[in-house]
């Protein structure tokens, strides 16, 4: 007899043509794992309200079927792209936007600028939570660099980053948001993904194959010392099957990731107009609270899966260093988050960058005093009705949450 190790099997997941097709060959995605239950059918259990004349039960019967799973893993480029996709309900933008002089004749630098001397960057395409690079620049020092849009106006891009001033106009550089951007899906335009998932375990030579799988949550946390560690859940509707033997893997050969994951401590995070370096604990939800009906008949399967309102909510710790944090509470300020994890390699590095742009904080609670040695800290909690749709325009895109990364593919 074999026993399944802890270690020897994988999760693969492929997105359907549509709901009820099952996906099936080449083309498979792997999806590294850290923890988690996994896939998982449950059944409602139905009891007989029959009265026995012998004291005793009727047994009962199975009822309505439930399929979810949920994966531990670490982010990194291209570890979980069509994932976050089905879960924004929207379409990764196409690859590396890039202007030129043609585009703005020429630019100047300033310590945090970047001033075109024709066209609009908002016209054309640019907004604020957009990660750029310069290239080309007469200036080396401001070439290659990961720079954050803070804002925009009709000729100005402000940048997060410190740039070498040069007042010289440049036309023979070029400017590039790189890889491809996500934003939440519009009005009417939402996209309905369905996914077949594949549990294989080697040691068994056999696989749970669950059908029919919505994305619908994504968690991201991060310590000191850690990784960007992450979180996916998946709704289904009750399909789900063994397959063995010759029939397993279901998936033919699915392509496993490649990279290191991102950690902690290359990761930058801006809350409101300050980056912070004082984070001690972050983590971020966004659940698009999915429900998969039960009905009459159909062999307990629900008919489909069907998701809510998009969801988020926030924590933050920091180092106790001033009251500001009680003042935007007070006075309900609308702040906007930024966070920037990058790869710990020579410029430009690859990054993920997440932005949350609409929110009010929901508390700000304070450690106690203490004999112990140490700093105090304060935890700032974000709920989810306080986190909305950015409807400013403009340079502003009309999200609740804005995912970029830098791999074009």
């Amino acid at each position: 007899m074999v026993y399944s190790e802890n270690w020897n099997g994988y999760v693969a997941f492929k997105a359907q043509s549509a709901k009820g097709s099952q996906a099936s060959g080449s083309d498979a995605q792997i999806l590294w794992t850290s923890g988690g239950q996994g896939g998982l059918l449950t059944k409602a259990s139905v009891e007989s309200q029959i009265v026995r004349h012998d004291g005793q039960q009727l047994r009962g019967r199975h009822g309505t079927r439930r399929t979810a799973g949920t994966y531990n893993s670490e982010m990194a480029m291209g570890r979980a792209d069509p994932i976050l996709e089905a879960i924004m309900r929207s379409s990764w933008s196409a690859a590396n936007l890039e202007l030129d002089e043609t585009d703005f004749t020429s630019i100047t630098t300033g310590a945090n600028t970047i001033v075109f001397a024709s066209g609009s960057p908002i016209s054309l395409g640019l907004r604020v939570h957009d990660v750029i690079r310069l290239t080309n620049h007469a200036t080396a020092g401001n070439n290659n660099r990961n720079l954050r849009i803070t804002g925009l106006t009709s000729t100005t891009i402000t940048v997060a980053e410190t740039l070498t001033v040069n007042a010289v106009a440049d036309t023979e550089c070029e400017i590039t948001r790189p890889g491809r951007v996500l934003i939440n899906g519009a009005a009417g335009a939402l996209s309905r993904t369905y996914f077949t998932v594949e549990e294989h375990e080697f040691d068994l030579d056999a696989s749970e194959l669950f059908t029919d799988c919505r994305w619908s949550r994504f968690m991201l946390r991060m310590a000191p010392d850690g990784n960007l560690d992450c979180e996916f859940g998946w709704t289904g509707t009750g399909e789900s099957e063994v397959v063995s033997s010759g029939s397993a893997p279901h998936f033919t050969s699915p392509t496993d990731p490649t990279g290191v994951s991102l950690a902690a401590t290359d990761a930058t995070i801006r809350l409101g107009s300050s980056d912070i370096v004082d984070l001690t604990a972050f983590d971020f939800t966004l659940d698009t609270v999915p429900v998969a009906p039960a009905v009459i008949g159909n062999g307990g399967i629900s008919p489909d899966v069907l998701l809510g309102t998009t969801r988020i909510n926030m924590n933050i710790t920091l180092l106790r260093k001033d009251l500001q944090a009680l003042a935007d509470f007070d006075a309900e300020t609308a702040l906007s988050l930024h966070l920037l994890g990058s790869e710990n390699e020579a410029a430009p590095a690859d990054f993920f960058s997440l932005a949350v742009p609409n929110f009010t904080l929901g508390g700000v609670a304070k450690s106690a005093l203490s004999k112990a040695g140490g700093a105090r800290t304060v935890q700032l909690s974000i709920p989810a009705e306080l986190v909305g749709k950015d409807e400013r325009g403009g340079a502003f895109s009309p999200t609740m949450a804005q995912i970029q990364i830098s791999n074009a593919t």
